[in-house]
Order: C-alpha cells, then sequence, then structure tokens
C-alpha cells in the first residue's frame, strides 16, 4: 500500500524537504504579486487623490499588474545567465530581495504619480519575482528530479497560503471598520475616506519589511544538492525522444512506465541528449503550442484575479466578505498545488492540463452569475477557480522539466513566460479599450472563451501524443 502512494516521506533526505521547505516560504512571499486584486480598489482611490473626476481609474491603474508580469518575464532569461555562474539558491536571494525592494519603494512613489508606482509596484517587484519563482522551485527540483510534480507542487502552494494570509493582512490593516466605496464614476466605485487612504504608502512599507525578513528565512532553509554519481539530469526523457521533435519531445516518464522495448536504444538516446537549451527549444513545435495554451489560460486568469473585487462590489456591499472571499479562496489555491502536481505524476501532464481547462473554463464562463447567486456563490464560484488554476500553474512547469529537461530550466520556462508579455498587454489593452462598451461581465466573458480555446489545443495535444506514442510502439 505505501508503494502505491504518491510519495513516501521516509525516502525523502532530510535535507531535502528542509529545501522545499525553504522554497515554499519564499514563494510565501512572492503571493503579494496576487494580492493586486484586493489592493486595487485602495491604490487606485488614493492615486485618485479623493478626487471624484480624477483621471485616474481601474482601467489605468491595471498597467501596474500588467508592467508587474512583463517585467517577471524579461528577468528569467538573466536568472538563466546568473544560473550559469552562481548556484539557484543566491539567485532567490537576489531576486527575492528585489522584489521585497520594489515593494517597500512603493511608499514613496505612491505619493507622487501612477508612472513611478509601475515602475517600482511594477517593473522592479516584477523583476524580483521573475528571478526567485523559478529559482527557488528549481533548488527543490535538484532533490527530487522523479516528482516533479509534487514538488513544484509544494513549493509553489506557497503562494496560495501567502495569498490567503496577505489578503486578511491587508484587509484588516487598511480598511478595519469595513467601510464601503462612496465614489461612483462611469459604474466604478472607490474610497474617500482619509481614515483609509493614509494608510496606503504604509501599507507598502510593512509588506516589504515582511516579506524581506521572511526571504531571508527561506533562502537559509535552502540546501545545494551535489549529486552522488554523474548521472543523467533529466531520467524522465523516454524513447520519444526519437520523433524528431513535432509535436512531441522527450515526455513525462508516467507516460511510458508500463511500455515495452525501452531498453538499450532508450539509454543511448538518453545518454546522447538529456537537456535542451533555449535555442534548441525554440526549433519545437510542442513549445508553440505550450505557449499558446499558457496564453489563452492565463488571460483568463488576469481578468478572474484582477477584477474579481471591482466586479463584485457592484452587487456586494460588503468590503470585508470580498476580502474573506479571496482569502479562503487562496487556501484551495495553495491546496490546490501539491494536489494537481501528484495527479499529474501519476495521471500524465498532458491529461491533468486538459481537465484543470475544461473545470476552469466552465467555472469562468458562469461566474458572472455570482451576481444573482450572491454571497454564497459567489465564495463557492471563488473557490473552484482558484483551486483549480492551481492546477494549470503547476502542471505547467513540470510539462517544460519533463519535456525540456532539468539543466535549462529557468531559461526555458522564461522563454514559456514570455507568454504572460502578450497576456499582460491584451489584457490591459482590452480592459482600457472595451470596459465602457461591454462592462466587466463581457470582459470576464472573453477570458472564459481563451480558457476554453485553450482547451480544444490541450485536447488535440492530448490525442496527437496518444497517436504517435501508439504508432511508435506498435
Amino acid at each position: 500500500m505505501a508503494d502505491s502512494a504518491c510519495f513516501s516521506v521516509s525516502r525523502w533526505p532530510v535535507r531535502g524537504i528542509v529545501t522545499v521547505l525553504g522554497g515554499f516560504l519564499v514563494h510565501l512571499t512572492l503571493s503579494t504579486t496576487y494580492v493586486f486584486g484586493n489592493m486595487n480598489p485602495y491604490v487606485t482611490s488614493y492615486l485618485r487623490g479623493g478626487e471624484e473626476n480624477s483621471s485616474v481609474g481601474y482601467t489605468q491603474t491595471i498597467w501596474i499588474s500588467t508592467a508587474q508580469a512583463m517585467s517577471m518575464a524579461g528577468a528569467m532569461p538573466i536568472l538563466g545567465l546568473l544560473e550559469q555562474r552562481i548556484h539557484p539558491k543566491y539567485c532567490v536571494l537576489i531576486g527575492s530581495w528585489t522584489f521585497s525592494l520594489g515593494m517597500a519603494l512603493t511608499y514613496w512613489t505612491v505619493r507622487h504619480s501612477l508612472g513611478l508606482t509601475i515602475l517600482t509596484y511594477g517593473v522592479v517587484h516584477g523583476a524580483g519575482k521573475g528571478m526567485a519563482y523559478p529559482a527557488a522551485v528549481k533548488c527543490g527540483l535538484e532533490w527530487f528530479p522523479e516528482r516533479k510534480g509534487l514538488v513544484t507542487g509544494l513549493i509553489i502552494a506557497g503562494i496560495g497560503g501567502g495569498t490567503f494570509a496577505f489578503n486578511e493582512v491587508i484587509t484588516h490593516f487598511m480598511n478595519p471598520n469595513n467601510l464601503l466605496p462612496e465614489t461612483s464614476q462611469h459604474g466604478d466605485l472607490y474610497f474617500r475616506q482619509a481614515v483609509l487612504l493614509d494608510k496606503v504608502p504604509y501599507c507598502f512599507l510593512l509588506l516589504g519589511g515582511v516579506d524581506a525578513g521572511i526571504q531571508l528565512l527561506g533562502v537559509l532553509l535552502i540546501g545545494k544538492h551535489e549529486p552522488a554519481a554523474p548521472a543523467p539530469e533529466n531520467s524522465a526523457l523516454t524513447e520519444e525522444t526519437q520523433m524528431d521533435h513535432v509535436l512531441d519531445c522527450p515526455e513525462n516518464k508516467e507516460n511510458c512506465q508500463d511500455g515495452e522495448g525501452s531498453g538499450a536504444k532508450t539509454k543511448s538516446v538518453v545518454e546522447e541528449q538529456t537537456d535542451y537549451a533555449p535555442w534548441e527549444v525554440l526549433r519545437t513545435k510542442i513549445f508553440y503550442l505550450m505557449w499558446a495554451i499558457y496564453v489563452c489560460v492565463v488571460l483568463g486568469i488576469f481578468f478572474i484575479t484582477n477584477f474579481y473585487k471591482t466586479f463584485s462590489q457592484t452587487f456586494i456591499k460588503d468590503d470585508h466578505f470580498l476580502s474573506l472571499a479571496g482569502s479562503v479562496s487562496s487556501v484551495l489555491n495553495a491546496l490546490g498545488r501539491p494536489f494537481w502536481g501528484a495527479v499529474g505524476d501519476k495521471l500524465g501532464y498532458r491529461e491533468s492540463l486538459v481537465v484543470v481547462c475544461a473545470i476552469l473554463g466552465s467555472a469562468a464562463a458562469t461566474f458572472t452569475l455570482c451576481e444573482y447567486g450572491g454571497k454564497v456563490m459567489l465564495m463557492i464560484w471563488m473557490c473552484l477557480i482558484y483551486g483549480t488554476f492551481s492546477g494549470f500553474y503547476c502542471i505547467m512547469p513540470s510539462l517544460n522539466v519533463s519535456i525540456f529537461g532539468h539543466k535549462y530550466y529557468s531559461s526555458n520556462y522564461g522563454l514559456l513566460m514570455s507568454a504572460m508579455i502578450v497576456v499582460q498587454i491584451a489584457g490591459g489593452l482590452l480592459t482600457s479599450q472595451l470596459k465602457d462598451s461591454i462592462g466587466w461581465k463581457g470582459i470576464l466573458y472573453i477570458g472564459a472563451g481563451g480558457v476554453f480555446f485553450s482547451l480544444i489545443l490541450s485536447v488535440g495535444m492530448m490525442i496527437h501524443h496518444r497517436r504517435h506514442w501508439k504508432k511508435h510502439r506498435m
């Protein structure tokens, strides 16, 4: 029975477990990026200066989130270069403290202008995350290369857990009396109460300091893994390397464990090439398919996470409940990551991706019905959405490692994360140009449509892979 379990803790080295814990703590702090949906009403209201006719609105401050994601994607290639010179552990420290610095500096920039706020809370903050996020995961994978999905899920579960904690901290620090927005402009609601708005700069200073302290502890827990003997760095590669890099490439181990004929031929192939450099990845078709899936899914996630509170404020007049909904759903976000990671290790990453896209697309398409279902339906749908998209963020890194190898993980995942640049620009433009004409419902429907399109692509990728696999075994 124990052998059939997802993992046996007794077989895990203690130093490796501590490293995973350190990565979890680092990702716990990186979650402050995901509280933007909760912070946005406060930050936007502050930047408006309490003016009813201010030109600053949600369609302008969304560029903060856009700058974060674009900077995050742009920083990953820099991380790839650093990792060739220093251990990923030190990349985690550099990246995480850059992340916290951007947060702390916003204490001053938010007092002056939206542009400077975008620079610190967007560009600097996002660049730090782009360096720390994959480096922390890579440190854990060095210890447990056979448990890619589960280890990735355990580390990035920190993001979901941190979102829960920081959402509550932010709301009770900023709005302990549950004040309601007083100003309405073009259907959007803003705060004007000085007792609330005066706390906005100090909130950034608080978060920056707390993040930096936790990050230092996390980095100290991360240990360097020294392999006992030279071995292929990506033992998950199989005879699929002979498929000439069409839509299929070297793939995850679970798809061939029960296969036959993977003896000496497979061994020679693995010894010949086990890891794929970025320039080799860019010559494979499967990378571009994964990139397109990433764009479509994250576009839907972009609209939900950034505007769930802004949309919900139009029919739920309870700021504390909306914060609670975000916090509770973040718990599902945290628990969902190791769950989906283990599912991916067992079921297969392609198959798990199809399931995730189907559930997420259905929940996103019906999210606007929460206007009629009230608080109960909003809570359930938020938990369903967050608990499902957590699987996407766990499965994609695992699939990336399984296909392209471990050595260039950060750089290769950075190539995939370049999709975030397209998502953020498209999301920002769609919001600013279409919101007034189609409303928040229309914006959310666009996001749901993107997820359903990714479902079609994922099903096609899975079917194509299975056909190739059967043909190869014949």
